[in-house]
């Protein structure tokens, strides 16, 4: 049984980039489960008012977050990651060494939230 929703990638980007409305399809973060852990990929900061600049001085748009078990910092999530681009985020392997596009198109990512 197929637990992920998303046929293709252009489905998941449709659903996180332009303006934030949720009757139109628009998200601001998903959270989902990857081999038994559960992470979030989310529009913006999570913790802060303002987006992160990069290294390169370009403003971080997106975010991989790993959720906490036990948290000491108070914060739900731990960030894995920043991106300037949603292309950027896809070609990532900050979960296990695994491009995150396959991570969001593998039948078997358990999609648990949208907000």
């Amino acid at each position: 049984m197929r637990k992920n929703e998303y046929n293709s990638l252009e489905e998941f980007k449709a659903q996180y980039t332009g303006v934030w409305d949720p009757s139109d399809g628009h998200w601001f973060g998903l959270d989902f489960i990857y081999k038994g852990k559960e992470y979030r990929f989310n529009t913006g900061s999570m913790y802060s008012e303002s987006n992160t600049i990069l290294e390169d001085g370009r403003e971080a748009s997106f975010g991989l977050y790993k959720k906490n078990n036990a948290s000491q910092s108070g914060n739900e999530y731990t960030l894995l990651a920043e991106f300037a681009t949603i292309e950027e985020a896809l070609s990532s392997t900050c979960i296990d060494g695994i491009r995150f596009d396959e991570i969001i198109k593998d039948p078997d990512t358990e999609l648990v939230g949208q907000d």
